[in-house]
C-alpha cells in the first residue's frame, strides 16, 4: 500500500493545532477536495466518531465516512476512510508533537486505489496525485489557519 508522510513547522503551540485538526467544520479549509462535513460543528473527540464528507474529485461529487481509530488530544489523531469508488483503503494519521516555536505536524497516509472504471493504472496515478495535493494543501492551509489563530499566551486584557 503507497504511504505519504510529510510534516511542517507551525508557529503555535499543540492546543491551537489540536482545535483545528479535531474540528470537523475545519476539514473543507484544510483539503482542497472536501467541500462538506455532516456533522460539521461537534468535535471528533473519542474513537469510533465518524464524520460524511462530500467531495468533488475529478469533476464527481463523492460521499465518503472517516471514521477516528485514535485520538489523543494534542498530540495524534487517526482515521480511517471507508472504501468509495476511488479508495479501497485510505488511512491517516496526524501527529503533533511540541517544539521550541510551536508545533511539528506529520500527516502520514496509506492508501489503496480501487480500480474503479479508470483502470488500474489511470486510477493508482489519479489517486496519488489527488492524495498528495491533499496532504500537502493540509499542511500549508493548516499552519496559515493556527498561525493566525489567537493563542492564550498574548492574549491582553
Amino acid at each position: 500500500m503507497p504511504t505519504l508522510e510529510k510534516s511542517v513547522e507551525i508557529d503555535a503551540p499543540p492546543e491551537v493545532v489540536w482545535s483545528i485538526v479535531a474540528d470537523p467544520s475545519f476539514v473543507p479549509k484544510l483539503y482542497p477536495h472536501i467541500i462538506a462535513v455532516t456533522p460539521g460543528h461537534s468535535r471528533i473527540a473519542s474513537v469510533g466518531k465518524s464524520v460524511t464528507i462530500t467531495a468533488k474529485i475529478v469533476g464527481r461529487k463523492m460521499l465518503a465516512s472517516l471514521v477516528a481509530t485514535e485520538v489523543v488530544p494534542s498530540k495524534r489523531f487517526s482515521y480511517k476512510h471507508l472504501p468509495d469508488g476511488f479508495l479501497d483503503k485510505y488511512l491517516c494519521s496526524i501527529v503533533l508533537e511540541p517544539t521550541k516555536k510551536g508545533t511539528k505536524v506529520t500527516e502520514t497516509t496509506e492508501y489503496e486505489a480501487h480500480a474503479g472504471y479508470l483502470g488500474k493504472t489511470a486510477s493508482k496515478l489519479v489517486v496519488h496525485r489527488l492524495v498528495k495535493e491533499n496532504v500537502l494543501a493540509s499542511l500549508k492551509n493548516l499552519k496559515e489557519i493556527a498561525e493566525l489563530e489567537e493563542h492564550p499566551a498574548s492574549r491582553t486584557g
